[in-house]
């Protein structure tokens, strides 16, 4: 019997794969579980629709990200911080920079921002910010001195 699998099961396949297994382990398992639904005409109708979906939705964050890669080459990220011989009293963490990239209008969550080395210092520090899935942008940040 041909299954449409709704779940990912070990040694048959993953979510949206169409299989052919053995009709009692369809119809006492798989479908019985919610594990997969029987491949009818309906049901294969269902799942290219789900895909073309899911696919129309891809791009569209893709398109997104590549909107916001933009933006971020059009600004300039200076954060101040008190500092002493050069040295920071503390350091700069990913919030800050989401709050400084945030003053542009891009909001940028904290986890996606990628800090390489601490960053304790006045001066130019590569930082990576995560826009989607595979998709990263290598910025530099300038740290500067806050004058009192």
């Amino acid at each position: 019997m041909k299954v449409i699998l709704k779940e990912k099961v070990n040694k048959l396949g993953n979510i949206g794969d169409i299989v052919e297994v053995p009709d009692g382990q369809a119809r006492n398992h798989l479908i019985p579980k919610k594990l997969a639904v029987e491949a009818s005409d309906k049901n294969l109708n269902d799942l290219k629709a789900k895909k073309e979906s899911l696919s129309r939705k891809e791009e569209e964050l893709v398109g997104q990200a590549k909107i916001i890669s933009k933006k971020l080459d059009e600004i300039k990220i200076k954060i101040y911080a008190k500092e002493n011989n050069g040295k920071l009293f503390g350091s700069i963490t990913s919030m800050n920079i989401s709050e400084e990239i945030a003053r542009n209008k891009i909001n940028i969550n904290k986890k996606n921002i990628e800090i390489k080395n601490q960053i304790t210092t006045v001066g130019i520090h590569p930082i990576r910010i995560k826009l989607y899935k595979n998709m990263f942008k290598e910025l530099s940040i300038e740290v500067l001195s806050k004058s009192n």
